[in-house]
C-alpha cells in the first residue's frame, strides 16, 4: 500500500453531488425529513466516513488475505468483524433509513447511500452484513406482521441478529420460477421447510448469534411458476421457551469468490431433519413481489459497490504514482529518479 493515506472517495466531489447537484438539503421540507437539516447530514456522513478510513479500511486486506472457512459444520469468519459490525449499528448505519417508530433516523436514502459508499469503498464485503441485513429487516417491516416485527425486525434492527435473502436454487439459477423448496403449513402458524439453497451471502458467521433468512419458496399446492412463490423468514436458530435451538438449516459448502471474501458465500440445506420452521411473510403466492424490493436496493448497493470500489482503487493508484521514483524525466540522461506521475 502507499505511504499517503487513502481518502476512500474525495470529500468535495460528494458534497458537489450531495448539495450542488442532487439538492439533497431540499429533501428537508419533506415532511418526514423536517427534523434534518444539511448540518445533520453532514454529522452523519462525517461521523460514518472517519470510522471508514480510520478503523474499517485496514481491514480489508487482511480480510481478503484471511476469508472465512467452514469447520465443524460452522463458518468462522475474521476476528474483527464481531466488533466491526458493532460499530456499523452503534454509528446508526443499519437503521438510518427506518422510521423512527421502528428505532431508525428517518434519513433520506440518498445520504445513507452517499456515507455508506465509503464504508463500501473501505471494506465492501464486511458492509455486505449491514446492507443485506438492512433489506431483509425492511421486507419483514414493509409486509410482515406486528408478531414477526418482533420476532424478527427488532433483533435484526439491534444489530442482535442479521439477515440475508435466499433465491438461488441448484437446478434453477436466476430462473426462479423453477425453484423446487416447499413449505408445508402446521396447525401451529408456521411452516415446515424443505429444500436446498445456494450462494446464500452471510447465511452462516460467528458475528451476531442467529441469522434470518429470507426465503422463497412454494406453499403445497401452490400454482406453477413464478406466480406460486411465497416468502419466508427462516431463522438459523428459532426460540422455544425464550432459548435458541437449532432450526434445521445446515450448511452444505463454502462457495470461493473472488471478491466480497469478507463475507461467506454458502449452499444451504432446510429440513434435512423435517424440523425446519419457517414463518410466511405476508400473503401467500405473493413473495417475488415483496422479495423485488430487497432484490431492488441490493442492485443499488452492488452499483454503489462498483463506484466505490473503482474510487479507492484510483485514489490508492494516484498515491501510489505520486510516491514511486521510477526512471528519470523525458528527456534526462541521468539526475534522480523521479516520481511515476
Amino acid at each position: 500500500m502507499a505511504t499517503q493515506s487513502n481518502p476512500l472517495i474525495d470529500d468535495g466531489f460528494v458534497d458537489f453531488l450531495l448539495y450542488s447537484v442532487l439538492d439533497a438539503e431540499s429533501l428537508c421540507d419533506l415532511e418526514g425529513y423536517r427534523q434534518h437539516s444539511k448540518e445533520t447530514f453532514d454529522l452523519y456522513i462525517d461521523s460514518v466516513r472517519r470510522f471508514a478510513r480510520q478503523d474499517l479500511l485496514p481491514t480489508y486486506k487482511p480480510m481478503d488475505e484471511n476469508p472465512p472457512v467452514f469447520r465443524n459444520g460452522r463458518v468462522h469468519t475474521h476476528p474483527a468483524l464481531p466488533g466491526l459490525y458493532e460499530q456499523m449499528v452503534d454509528l446508526g448505519v443499519l437503521t438510518a433509513t427506518r422510521p423512527e417508530s421502528v428505532g431508525g433516523q428517518q434519513m433520506p436514502m440518498l445520504v445513507h447511500t452517499m456515507a455508506s459508499a465509503y464504508l463500501m469503498a473501505a471494506n465492501l464485503g464486511a458492509y455486505g452484513f449491514v446492507g443485506l441485513t438492512l433489506g431483509a429487516g425492511h421486507l419483514i417491516e414493509a409486509f410482515g406482521s406486528d408478531e414477526l416485527r418482533h420476532r424478527f425486525m427488532t433483533k435484526m434492527y439491534a444489530g442482535e441478529w442479521t439477515g440475508t435473502m435466499a433465491l438461488t436454487e441448484p437446478q434453477a439459477g436466476s430462473s426462479l420460477a423453477e425453484i423446487t423448496t416447499s413449505a408445508t403449513p402446521t396447525d401451529d402458524g408456521h411452516y415446515l421447510i424443505k429444500g436446498s439453497k445456494i450462494f446464500i451471502s452471510g447465511a452462516d458467521h460467528d458475528i451476531t448469534e442467529n441469522v434470518v433468512n429470507l426465503t422463497l419458496a412454494r406453499i403445497d399446492g401452490a400454482p406453477e411458476g413464478t406466480k406460486g412463490i411465497s416468502l419466508f423468514a427462516i431463522p438459523r436458530l428459532r426460540d422455544e421457551g425464550g432459548r435458541l435451538v437449532s432450526n434445521d438449516v445446515t450448511v452444505a459448502g463454502l462457495i470461493h469468490k473472488i471478491g466480497w471474501r469478507a463475507i461467506p458465500s454458502l449452499a444451504l440445506e432446510f429440513g434435512d431433519d423435517g424440523d425446519c420452521h419457517g414463518w410466511l411473510v405476508g400473503e401467500p403466492h405473493q413473495g417475488l413481489r415483496y422479495m423485488f424490493q430487497m432484490m431492488n436496493e441490493a442492485r443499488i448497493m452492488v452499483g454503489v459497490n462498483g463506484a466505490a470500489t473503482a474510487s479507492v482503487a484510483y485514489h490508492e493508484s494516484r498515491a501510489y504514482a505520486l510516491d514511486r521514483k521510477q526512471g528519470r524525466k523525458l528527456g534526462a540522461r541521468d539526475g534522480e529518479p523521479v516520481s511515476i506521475i
